[in-house]
């Protein structure tokens, strides 16, 4: 115990999870106090967060992504997602999330498998669900074929399934839309996904400051990963690569249509958290302690800075 680093008993301890899960819900608390906001605008938030919070300790235990179960993955999207109030009572983005959470997961169980159609079909079902509630998701689908190409389980038999599983939802919002007589629910998706805002910078300083530490995070974690990944097996190189890939490729996008910055910011809290839990838990040395240290107390402040905004 006196050789652990305030980082690494923080990191891997069996209370750092349960302790962050009370500070959520203080965060919680404090903002429907201070803004008024009522509860049951903000427990269907909370409810998405904690499914999150869920899949990534199902996805860390099945693919090994931090080679050692640890809940550090949970804790910290949980921090992430507590730093930023304004999203308490939106749920566009935690919904999208949770759908393609579960479409990484089948993305990473089709990692050099036999039968890998049935798993790109359920891949792009759940991604299509995404981008019912955020349209803009549609394109992230080059970013998934990419990922089944790196897992060996592209072919012509699982790209045909893919683009199947990619219209099913479409075909009930087609049957439901027809059905009523609204077949203006059907084309919204389409109409939204072609509209493209003028390209330009963040200008809100709450969104400044949140969209700077998950990026400084990622940042620092991605290069991490990159570097140490020799430590680990092919596979979990090639899952956390993609993670990077998706990562690099959200924060893109938020940068290109500052107006989605709501819609995508979960999605990109997804991707730091793994890349940052597994910083935070693997890597050892007085930098990683300082790092650590300054992040934990930087979440704080971006906290308490963004409640102060909103009251």
């Amino acid at each position: 115990m006196r050789n652990k680093t305030l980082q690494s008993f923080i990191a891997t301890g069996r209370f750092t999870l349960p302790a962050v899960i009370l500070i959520a819900i203080c965060c919680w608390t404090a903002m429907g106090i201070g803004t008024g906001t009522p509860a049951t605008r903000l427990l269907p938030s909370f409810a998405l967060c904690g499914l999150v919070g869920y899949l990534l300790v199902e996805t860390n235990n099945n693919f090994a992504l931090i080679r050692v179960r640890a809940s550090g993955q949970t804790a910290l999207y949980l921090l992430l997602a507590a730093t930023y109030p304004a999203l308490y009572s939106l749920y566009n983005g935690q919904a999208a999330s949770v759908c393609f959470l579960l479409a990484i997961m089948f993305l990473f169980r089709s990692y050099r498998g036999e039968h890998t159609s049935a798993c790109l079909f359920h891949v792009f079902a759940f991604a299509s669900i995404s981008s019912l509630f955020i349209p803009q998701l549609t394109l992230f689908v080059p970013v998934l074929w990419i990922g089944a190409y790196n897992f060996h389980s592209l072919n012509v038999r699982s790209f045909i399934a893919s683009l199947i599983g990619w219209a099913l939802p479409y075909w009930f919002l087609l049957g439901y839309a027809y059905a009523s007589d609204r077949m203006e629910v059907f084309l919204t998706p389409f109409k939204t996904l072609a509209y493209f805002t003028p390209i330009g910078f963040l200008s809100d300083i709450s969104q400044i400051a949140t969209f700077a530490y998950v990026s400084i995070l990622f940042a620092v974690g991605a290069i991490h990963t990159i570097v140490s990944g020799n430590e680990d097996k092919l596979s979990t190189r090639s899952y956390l690569r993609f993670l990077v890939l998706l990562g690099i490729c959200c924060g893109a996008l938020i940068g290109l249509q500052p107006a989605l910055y709501n819609q995508l910011l979960p999605l990109l809290w997804i991707c730091a958290s793994i890349v940052g839990g597994r910083l935070f838990i693997l890597s050892r040395g007085r930098i990683a302690n300082i790092f650590f240290v300054c992040s934990v107390i930087g979440a704080f402040l971006l906290f308490a800075f963004n409640l102060w905004t909103l009251l």
